[in-house]
């Protein structure tokens, strides 16, 4: 996936950039197993009300 963001884009030039990438990426990821809809999810993350999964 990060390499066809380059190739698209010509994003994630830098190291930081691609562990930005990663990062949201890997929580978007996370919040659709647990059926929560991306945009939903972003759009309390950007409210500072992160969601994060239950822990057992």
């Amino acid at each position: 996936m990060i390499r066809l963001r380059q190739k698209v884009s010509g994003c994630l030039r830098t190291l930081t950039g691609a562990q930005q990438f990663c990062a949201i990426r890997s929580y978007l990821a996370t919040t659709a197993k647990h059926g929560i809809h991306f945009f939903a999810a972003l759009t309390t993350l950007a409210e500072g009300r992160p969601w994060l999964p239950e822990t057992a």
